[in-house]
């Protein structure tokens, strides 16, 4: 990290390495894979459909120095526009309807330290697809203007609701980038088996899986990686990676790579010493039995309550239905506990999770498998093909 403060000489020769670095960076266009523009397009037009008669006022998450920016994911979702301070306008209330985004003025002294951003005009309207970019100066006038003949002015809060509805359905894009993301996710797992051993600290298997992320081209992990050993197995959302394993310990590894924006969310379950224990043993085989009986279900029409109910309904006839502490399955997308009602049923081209868990804390006995499933137009299709049989986990931890 540097101050802000250059020597006079220093800073000739850096403001010159810095305009090469922009004219550079300019030239590549957006680094991150994006879906097509009539893709945010549609989303802004379906949204225009149900709140007809009004405006919508959307705003870009505000940037934050020295920290990884990340977009608000319902702004994210309908503009594919990943840069802090933004607002959108949505004219519903005109006919047909009207759209603009307003961008702060380019101010290249920040640019040094920022990188390049994209300000309003021309080249905006061509990156973005929305016909109207303007300067944030021009935003009150315009508002003020949509407002004469809106019934009201929504913000975020006032919509949220509709644009979850849309979020719950994805494109083929979004799938394609939810594959790759799980596809990233289970090269992480690949890595944590190999890892896993007594006395390995818990936050070397989670460097090795996420430089496997990083290393294949994801953002990163989409939440904290959850690596929990021994005691820290039955602990749902444990982060710390702070424990050194023992060779009687289970260890959960819940994870998942972000592409795209788009964010898996696989869960093994391995034997430290590569090889379960009877109890582990019975303990596993339940969840996993109770796992396969909730994806069977998978289907256009059901409820996830109903994953839940067959997967519940097996471990409870096990007896072990207290330790069986959370939902059985949750939407992904753009954030790994993605938007909308659970209590919808299930439609074609939603991705949800489908993940049972047995957590004995008396015994140090946690165990979760949870895997990423596509709804198809007849039934499902699971897009985190990995080894799960007792056999198999076994074999990655001892290979």
């Amino acid at each position: 990290m540097v101050k802000r403060s250059l020597t006079t000489a220093a800073q000739r020769h850096g403001i010159a390495l810095c305009l090469c670095c922009i004219a550079f960076v300019a030239s590549l266009g957006f680094a991150i894979e994006k879906e097509p523009l009539q893709e945010y397009r549609g989303r802004r037009e379906r949204l225009a459909e149900r709140i007809k008669g009004n405006v919508l006022v959307l705003r870009a998450a505000p940037d934050q120095e020295l920290v990884k920016y990340r977009q608000e994911p319902n702004f994210y979702y309908l503009t594919g526009f990943d840069e802090p301070n933004a607002i959108l306008l949505l004219d519903a209330a005109s006919d047909p309807p009207q759209e603009f985004l307003f961008l702060p003025e380019r101010k290249r002294s920040e640019e040094r330290w920022t990188g390049p951003k994209l300000g309003p005009g021309s080249e905006a309207e061509k990156r973005t697809g929305i016909s109207k970019v303007l300067s944030t100066t021009e935003f009150d006038s315009t508002l003020k203007k949509a407002e004469e003949q809106a019934k009201a002015v929504y913000t975020l809060k006032d919509v949220e609701n509709e644009i979850a509805y849309l979020r719950q359905v994805k494109s083929a894009t979004e799938i394609a980038f939810l594959e790759k993301a799980v596809r990233i996710t289970l090269k992480g797992q690949q890595a944590a088996a190999r890892a896993i051993g007594p006395n390995v600290m818990e936050y070397e298997v989670e460097a090795a899986l996420e430089y496997e992320f990083r290393r294949n081209g994801a953002e990163g992990p989409g939440f904290p990686s959850i690596i929990g050993s021994g005691p820290f197995s039955t602990i749902l959302h444990y982060d710390k990676s702070e424990r050194r394993m023992q060779a009687a310990d289970v260890v959960v590894v819940d994870i998942g790579a972000q592409y795209a924006g788009y964010s898996a969310d696989v869960t093994r379950t391995f034997p430290v010493s590569g090889k379960f224990s009877p109890r582990q043993r019975e303990i596993y085989q339940i969840v996993l039995d109770a796992q396969k009986l909730a994806i069977a279900k998978v289907k256009p029409g059901v409820r996830i309550s109903d994953l839940h109910q067959a997967a519940m309904g097996h471990i409870r006839s096990k007896g072990y239905e207290k330790y069986f502490v959370h939902g059985t399955s949750h939407h992904i997308g753009l954030e790994v506990h993605d938007a909308g009602d659970v209590s919808r049923p299930l439609e074609a081209n939603m991705v949800i999770t489908v993940e049972p868990g047995i957590y004995i804390p008396e015994e140090q006995i946690g165990i979760r498998i949870e895997d990423d499933v596509l709804v198809t137009q007849t039934g499902h299709r699971v897009l985190s093909i990995f080894p799960k049989e007792i056999p198999e986990i076994e074999a990655l931890v001892k290979r």
